[in-house]
């Protein structure tokens, strides 16, 4: 009997899913429970490599989501400001294909004031954007933060609702890399809980309340003189 698949694991998968989040008509034909199985499969990435590693910083996460959009086929710039948004705000990659553009923004460590931030420098100042999607890109070791019920999960959701923001989770090891895109619509659907309660044992994790979590380092700001 052959081994079933995890979804999204080949190139013309991620590339369909990734013009998708464009399209309303297609990203919305994917099942619930191809959507589960996706939430699961990066749910077992994540359980992989929970304490074997450093999280990532900014630079690290970068160049792995830079890499993924080029290996999508997307024109990336790094640092870059976007036309539809305020010429001094910066994001950290802007990839273009013919009329359409992501805008990436980085953040190692995903909290309500981190979004509440993107909100207020971004979504308040316009809502909404036909050919421009904002995504998040995050260490994978985040994932149970925004899966797990609470506060940070229902901010993320009501964004993902609002204003079609998405995220990317990023890994990468001495043999491979490996970036999740996750649509905003998949935000929207029943997920799957953590099988953890995420009480970590090592010296990095020692937090049972993920929302009081001290920041790691603080976020650059974006807005260049």
């Amino acid at each position: 009997m052959s081994e079933v698949r995890d979804p999204f694991s080949t190139w013309q998968e991620n590339k369909t899913l990734l013009n998708a989040i464009f399209m309303k008509d297609k990203i919305s034909k994917y099942p619930k429970h191809t959507v589960d199985d996706y939430f699961a499969s990066l749910q077992k990435a994540q359980k992989k490599i929970e304490f074997t590693r450093d999280p990532f910083e900014i630079d690290m996460i970068t160049d792995i989501v830079s890499e993924y959009l080029m290996d999508m086929q997307w024109n990336v710039k790094q640092d870059m400001p976007d036309n539809d948004f305020d010429a001094q705000y910066r994001f950290d990659l802007v990839a273009r294909k013919e009329k359409r553009t992501i805008c990436v923004l980085v953040q190692p460590e995903i909290t309500r004031d981190v979004l509440l931030d993107i909100k207020k420098d971004i979504f308040d100042r316009k809502k909404e954007i036909p050919s421009t999607r904002i995504l998040v890109a995050t260490d994978i070791m985040e994932l149970p933060y925004v899966l797990q019920k609470g506060s940070l999960s229902d901010l993320i959701s009501d964004m993902a609702l609002k204003y079609k923001l998405g995220m990317l989770f990023v890994e990468k090891n001495r043999d491979y890399q490996e970036t999740w895109l996750v649509p905003s619509e998949f935000f929207n659907l029943p997920k799957p809980t953590p099988e953890s309660d995420r009480t970590y044992h090592n010296k990095k994790y020692q937090k049972k309340e993920f929302q009081k979590r001290e920041p790691r380092s603080n976020n650059f700001r974006r807005y260049r003189n």
